[in-house]
C-alpha cells in the first residue's frame, strides 16, 4: 500500500475521453511533485482527505460553495493547502471564493508575460546551480493580479514589463524587459497553513520547464510541510516512493529509488539506454518509532542507520537504476 502525504486535485478539462481527461496542469504537477520527491495521491472533492496533511488545488480548480465549505473544515482541523492560478478564485479572477488564501484580487493581469522576483530568504534550502535566484524570472503566461491581505507573507513578487508587446509597442526580444521595481502584486504568498501562487505554475512548468517554478513551489512546501514523509538526495530525475507492507515481524516500509535518466532521441520518444550509477544516496524517512533493521532488498544486505527526531537516516551505497530499502 502506498504511503502519501499530499492529495492532488486534477484540473478539469471538460472531457471524459480517457486520452483527453488530463491536462498540462496535471502533467506539470505530477512532474514537479515527483521531482521534489513528494508522496501524493490524486484526489477529488468527494474523496476522504483525512489522511492527507496537505491538498494541492492546481491552476484552475473551480471551488464551489460545497467544496469551499469542505476545504474550510479541513483547514480548521489542521490541514494545509496550496492553491495556484484561479483555484480558490472566481473563474475571471474578479473575486476571492476561498478567503483563507489571504489575498485580494484585481482581476487577470493585462500583460501576457511578466516576471517573478524572489524576496530575500524566500528560497530557504532551494537548490539548483543553473539559475541565478537574484534575478527576475519569466512568467510566460498571463497570471492574476493579487495583493497580500493583512497577515499574509509574500515570498515572491511580480515585476511587470514596460509595456505589452504588440504591433504598436514593439520589442525585439520575445519578452518586453521588466521594470526596475517590483510591482505591488504578489507571485507567491503564505498565510498560516495556506500557500498561493498567482499564476498557472504547473501548466507553465509542463510547457516551459522553467526551474524557478519548481523552486517557488518547493519554498512553499518547505514551509507548509517542514517534515516531509521522505527526503532523498540526488539529481532531480531520481524518483522515490514509499510503500507500507505487512511483514513477518509486523508492518514495514519499503522505499523504492529509481535513477534512470531518459534522453529524447526521436521526435516524440524518450529512451533509457544507459544506467549511470549514483553513489551515497541519502534517504530520510519519517517514522513513528525506531526500526529494528534496515536492509537492501532483494539482496538482504544490512544497512547502517540512525534514528533521530522521528526520522530514519540511511545511506544507499550505490543505486544502479533501482534500489529498494526495507525499513522494518
Amino acid at each position: 500500500m502506498p504511503l502519501s502525504q499530499v492529495g492532488l486535485f486534477q484540473r478539469p478539462t471538460g472531457s471524459t475521453n480517457v486520452t483527453q481527461s488530463s491536462s498540462k496542469t496535471d502533467e506539470g504537477a505530477t512532474r514537479m511533485l515527483t521531482q521534489l520527491r513528494v508522496q501524493f495521491d490524486v484526489v477529488q472533492a468527494e474523496s476522504d482527505w483525512a489522511k492527507y496533511e496537505l491538498l494541492v488545488l492546481p491552476d484552475g480548480v473551480p471551488v464551489t460553495d460545497a467544496l469551499a465549505k469542505k476545504l474550510q473544515g479541513y483547514l480548521k482541523k489542521g490541514g494545509k493547502l496550496l492553491a495556484t492560478g484561479t483555484s480558490g478564485l472566481s473563474a475571471d479572477a474578479s473575486a476571492v471564493v476561498l478567503r483563507e488564501l489571504g489575498v485580494k484580487v484585481e482581476g487577470m493581469s493585462p500583460f501576457t508575460s511578466t516576471y517573478m522576483r524572489f524576496d530575500e530568504g524566500a528560497l530557504g534550502s532551494a537548490d539548483g546551480a543553473l539559475v541565478s535566484y537574484a534575478g527576475d524570472h519569466v512568467v510566460y503566461d498571463r497570471g492574476v493580479r493579487v495583493t497580500a491581505a493583512p497577515g499574509t507573507e509574500v515570498l515572491a513578487r511580480i515585476v511587470e514589463p514596460y509595456f505589452e508587446r504588440a504591433w504598436d509597442h514593439f520589442c525585439s526580444h520575445r519578452h518586453t524587459p521588466g521594470l526596475m521595481r517590483a510591482s505591488k502584486y504578489a507571485a507567491a504568498t503564505l498565510k498560516g497553513n495556506v500557500g498561493y501562487v498567482s499564476f498557472d505554475v504547473f501548466n507553465q512548468y509542463a510547457v516551459h520547464g522553467n526551474l524557478p517554478y519548481r523552486l517557488v513551489v518547493k519554498a512553499l512546501l518547505e514551509r507548509l510541510l517542514p517534515e516531509p514523509l521522505l527526503k532523498v538526495s540526488g539529481p532531480s530525475y531520481v524518483e522515490a516512493t514509499v510503500q507500507c507492507q505487512k511483514g513477518e515481524e509486523g508492518m514495514r516500509q519499503i522505499v523504492h529509488v529509481l535513477a534512470y535518466s531518459a534522453e529524447r532521441r526521436t521526435g516524440n520518444l524518450d529512451i533509457v539506454e544507459d544506467i549511470v550509477p549514483l553513489t551515497d544516496v541519502a534517504v530520510s524517512l519519517r517514522r513513528a518509532k525506531a526500526p529494528k533493521q534496515v536492509y537492501l532488498a532483494p539482496e538482504r544486505v544490512e544497512l547502517p542507520f540512525r534514528y533521530e527526531n522521528g526520522r530514519v537516516e540511511v545511506t544507499i551505497p550505490r543505486v544502479a537504476g533501482h534500489a529498494m530499502v526495507v525499513v522494518g
